[in-house]
């Protein structure tokens, strides 16, 4: 039975019954057809709709309005707004909107916004063409109710309609020809923010034949350019609004029709492309209350018209390029509104000199954002006048000079605030009770120390608390975790606290990231929060092993790593399905690995595993292969043995940095290793490898391009400022040395086979890997030539080759290296002359790069490349007078031997004092040689045992 059928009985079955009505009986029953065509109402939004509430009369059903002043009981308006979306994220109703809406003859205003408008299968239905017969509306409002398709034009029959709101929708509503809202001649209020306009041109055209609008919104629209072609002078003589936020408009022109808009008193243009100067119409626009312009390329200073802009209260410039003084820009800003402004935000607009004194002046001010300028100077005591300032953000500045309880005394209603990234000092009694009531508190790099800053204990109310690298050498005070036990973001690391942690924090409930690494903590890993995400203990003074149970079941990221943890990797460490990154290095863990099953799950999976300098053993980690969104591996400096598995390059595509240094693998390289198309980074060194390198080098295009800085923390939007990274540091050898890379320059292109029993050939393909800065093949059994075309690597810093049987002449190419600044070559068979070239010339030490090599000849080298003849004849002097020198050299010495030794005997034969001494040092020297012998021959016993 359809739904009109079923509203007509239900009609009919009333009548029957005598039922008295206040509204029109059609009305009712296609009230009742309105509400059969949602499939869904699961707030009760329509539970008023019907008999069963008691209520015959539609005209008191939850959202019907009808026409009282006539007496007809008309139904005039629907307001089914979904409410509760705003709060608890519900649904509302979800169905079709229904053709029975045409037997509302009088129907002027129709709202249901934030609903689900869905058709079968829950799929997002069209915008019902019908709606343009519905000639009596005079407010429409279908925002966030999931419509898909074109508009239809037939829309344009609304020739009364005053109020239209299509936004929100998903970006699924689009329109090709706005040419239909011309016949809405009655409209004053427009949004269609997210509708896509790509395809329509003119649409400035048609906005400027609505001469009785007053607000347009066509936010996030796609529109691609102002308009073409674009009105001559805007027709808008009432509008109030405009908001043509996050589009492609733009232009580089100050003449765009939207500055010419006297009656504007909000005006958003955020998130385009202009790219022209401030026009000085800005200041024709006397009314302007709310100017955004934040996230364009506007350069240069605001005009000085701004002065005459007295009714100002909101100004974001954010993320432009006025290059200008700060001081000038004040003075231009309408001192007539000094005491109006209610939000200045001038982030990221390269802006330069002193903060002035007498923005304390600002009295009306909410919301302050100079953040990421070049600002300097100290912070003026005015400011903490600023009774109503709620949010400060004054970080990534030059800022510096102290801050007193001055400058903190007046603001009463300050919660947000943010002075990272300068250098300043807090300097406040321990005893001071702030009158704020902090929400966010962020301070990095902001020094309050050495003692722990007493005064944060009086600010409950902190959710986000970051006081890291604030110098502080103090113990962690007991009130600590009780005052903070709400927080939901907290970082105290980067300090030199001392304590020991409590060893269960899942009092704090609310914890989302808890950084406390880099101090001097003590205690073990604590049991934690159910709800933490991420935690940061590393770097600490941590011992005793990891609980078999801690807690945090979603946790996503955990670095315990640079502590003194010992024992196994307990199984509960597999039971993380959402861990991203794991740090476990640099502690005293042993054993296997567990044989996690569940560790990564399908849709994120284990990204990062550092385990490096710790005592595991056993074969390669056989759960990794289930890790296929791996891509930085680090088992180095461990006891790991057996072959390195072929599945890597098969189950592990992501993978960009492998480090497998300093174990005991052994076979060969395989060649499934070279399918990894992102590897940038394979450290294979120090281990028992052998075979030859695979001539697949070349498909490892992840070498062949140029990096960015890598980057970790999956939890951006925590503003963990210091705490985005893989690891705190990467050591490697290269260019000669252990060096340790932080995260900031993790950029590095590297191949280190070094110091293993690798033979054959360095193969020609090597030569295809253009994005290499280091290459060492160092300490193995390479023969053959050097490739002819390593010149190809232009961006190699570091090559070493030594300690191989490497045979034949150096190539010129090698000359071609503008970048290498460290070069070894030596303990091989290479012969000929060494290439010349400035950046060979310019290499520290340049006669160890080729010493060992005894067929090299020319600069930096003393043997010359002469002819054959010349050569020998040279050579026979020259060994002539060596053998000369030779055993004058052995003689000298054998006599002074002797003459030394005599002149001992004698002084301990006739010396008494002198002789007991002797024997004494001789017998203390004797006992701690044993020791030391004997204790490294346990060990090795123990290691051998360890691994049979």
């Amino acid at each position: 039975m359809g739904a009109a059928a079923a509203a007509a009985i239900s009609f009919l079955m009333l009548s029957a019954l005598g039922v008295a009505s206040g509204c029109v009986p059609s009305e009712r029953a296609a009230l009742l057809a309105i509400k059969g065509g949602f499939s869904s109402d699961p707030d009760g939004r329509l539970a008023s709709w019907g008999a069963a509430s008691g209520r015959t009369d539609c005209c008191r059903w939850d959202g019907v309005v009808c026409d009282n002043a006539t007496g007809t009981g008309h139904v005039t308006e629907l307001r089914l707004h979904n409410a509760r979306a705003d709060v608890d994220g519900s649904a509302g109703l979800s169905g079709e909107i229904s053709p029975s809406l045409l037997d509302l003859p009088r129907l002027a205003y129709l709202d249901l916004s934030q609903n689900s408008i869905g058709g079968a299968g829950g799929q997002a239905s069209p915008l019902p063409r019908f709606l343009g017969s519905l000639t009596n509306l005079r407010y429409l409002n279908l925002s966030s109710t999931g419509l898909a398709g074109e508009i239809p034009p037939q829309l344009g029959n609304l020739s009364r309609l005053q109020y239209l709101d299509l936004s929100l929708n998903d970006g699924n509503l689009y329109s090709g020809d706005l040419s239909w809202l011309t016949g809405l001649s009655s409209l004053e209020y427009l949004d269609m923010g997210l509708v896509n306009l790509n395809a329509s041109v003119g649409w400035a055209g048609v906005v400027n034949k609505l001469p009785s609008l007053r607000v347009l919104a066509l936010s996030d629209c796609s529109l691609a350019a102002v308009a073409s072609p674009a009105p001559a002078r805007a027709n808008l003589t009432r509008l109030q609004k405009l908001d043509l936020s996050s589009n492609g408009i733009n232009t580089s022109t100050v003449d765009a029709w939207f500055w010419d808009l006297p009656t504007l008193q909000y005006l958003d243009l955020s998130g385009n492309s202009l790219s022209s100067s401030f026009p000085g119409s800005l200041g024709n626009m006397t009314g302007l209350q709310v100017l955004s312009l934040q996230g364009n390329d506007m350069v240069g200073m605001i005009p000085a018209t701004l002065q005459r802009l007295c009714s100002l209260r909101v100004m974001d410039l954010t993320v432009n390029h006025i290059n200008g003084d700060m001081g000038e820009f004040m003075q231009r800003l309408p001192r007539c509104a000094s005491k109006n402004v209610q939000v200045l935000q001038l982030s990221a607009v390269n802006m330069s000199g002193h903060l002035p004194r007498w923005i304390g002046e600002m009295s009306e001010l909410t919301i302050l954002d100079l953040s990421v300028n070049k600002l300097a100077g100290e912070i003026p005591q005015g400011i903490g006048r600023l009774s109503k300032l709620s949010r400060l953000f004054l970080h990534h500045n030059l800022l510096n000079g102290s801050l007193s309880q001055e400058h903190f005394a007046g603001l009463v209603s300050l919660e947000w605030i943010d002075l990272s990234v300068n250098s300043l000092t807090i300097e406040i009694k321990p005893s001071w009770k702030p009158p704020c009531k902090l929400v966010y508190a962020y301070f990095p790099d902001v020094q309050m120390g050495p003692q722990f800053p007493a005064w944060i204990k009086h600010q409950p109310s902190i959710k986000y608390l970051d006081i890291s690298n604030a110098g502080i050498m103090d113990q962690l005070p007991q009130w600590f975790w009780t005052s903070f036990s709400d927080a939901v973001y907290l970082n105290i690391s980067v300090n030199q606290i001392t304590g020991k942690l409590p060893s269960s924090l899942k009092f704090m409930t609310s914890a989302l990231a808890i950084y406390l690494g880099s101090n001097n903590l003590t205690g073990s890993v604590p049991l934690l929060p159910d709800k933490l995400l991420v935690l940061d203990l590393s770097r600490n003074a941590l011992s005793g092993p990891i609980p078999q149970e801690f807690g945090a079941p979603e946790l996503v990221e955990l670095d315990v790593s640079s502590n003194r943890i010992s024992g196994t990797v307990p199984t509960s460490l597999c039971r993380f399905p959402n861990l991203l990154h794991l740090d476990l290095s640099n502690n005293n863990l042993t054993g296997h690995l567990p044989r996690c099953q569940n560790i990564s799950s399908p849709d994120l999976g284990l990204t990062t595993l550092i385990l490096y300098r710790n005592s595991f053993s056993g074969e390669f980690p056989a759960f990794l292969k289930h890790c296929t969104s791996m891509t930085f591996l680090d088992l180095a400096q461990n006891m790991f043995s057996g072959p390195v598995p072929e599945w890597i390059g098969r189950k592990l595509p992501s993978l960009t940095h492998l480090r497998l240094k300093s174990n005991m693998f052994s076979g060969s390289i395989p060649a499934q290793l070279t399918q990894l198309p992102n590897l940038q980074f394979l450290d294979l060194a120090d281990n028992r490898i052998s075979g030859s390198i695979p001539r697949s080098l070349a498909n490892m295009t992840g070498m062949t391009q140029e990096h960015l800085p890598l980057t970790l923390n999956p939890l951006t939007g925590y503003g963990a400022s210091g705490n985005d990274r893989i690891v705190d540091s990467l050591p490697m050898v290269t260019k000669g040395q252990d060096r340790s890379y932080t995260s900031g320059v993790i950029y590095m292109v590297s191949l280190d086979l070094s110091d293993n029993s690798l033979g054959g050939g360095i193969p020609e393909e090597l030569s295809s890997l253009t994005g290499l800065v280091n290459l060492n093949l160092s300490m193995n059994n390479l023969t053959g030539t050097i490739p002819q075309k390593i010149g190809a690597l232009q961006k190699l810093e570091s090559l070493d080759l030594s300690i191989n049987w490497l045979s034949g002449g150096i190539p010129s190419s090698l000359s071609d290296l503008n970048s290498l600044s460290h070069l070894n070559l030596s303990y091989n068979n290479l012969s000929g002359r060494i290439p010349s070239g400035n950046q060979l010339q310019a290499l520290a030490n340049p006669a160890y790069i080729y010493i060992g090599n005894a067929g090299l000849c020319g600069p930096p080298l003393s043997k010359n490349c002469s002819s054959k003849s010349n050569t020998t004849s040279h050579v026979d002097l020259h060994e002539d007078k060596g053998l000369s020198d030779t055993l004058s050299f052995y003689l000298s010495l054998a006599l002074g031997f002797v003459a030394g030794l005599w002149m001992v005997f004698c002084c301990l034969l006739f010396v008494k004092t002198w002789r007991v001494t002797y024997f004494l040092a001789m017998d203390k020297a004797y006992d701690a040689v044993y020791v030391f012998v004997s204790v490294r021959w346990a060990k090795c016993r123990e290691r051998k045992t360890a691994m049979s």
